[in-house]
């Protein structure tokens, strides 16, 4: 009785290349992304209209912080023993 012969080894190179994958977006939703954009820069301009109408703009909330030191300041002043 005779062995039989192992079958022929075969070696298959291993693929180099990278697999490319490529995303089709449709140009309705760069339209849509572009509009959802522009909604969001609408509302935080509204939200800052009401905020300058209720007094708390950039420019009175800086005249009253400046308010504010200066009353510190003058308690300051006042509190230092005058000779």
């Amino acid at each position: 009785m005779g062995s039989r012969p192992s079958a022929p080894v075969t070696y298959r190179p291993t693929p180099t290349a990278p697999v490319i994958y490529q995303s089709v977006i449709p140009e309705e939703d760069f339209q849509r992304a572009s509009d959802y954009v522009d909604d969001l820069k609408a509302q935080r301009n509204e939200i800052v209209k009401q905020r300058e109408a209720a007094g708390l703009g950039a420019a009175d909330m800086a005249r009253r912080q400046q308010q504010y030191l200066q009353a510190e300041k003058d308690a300051y002043a006042q509190s230092l023993r005058k000779p």
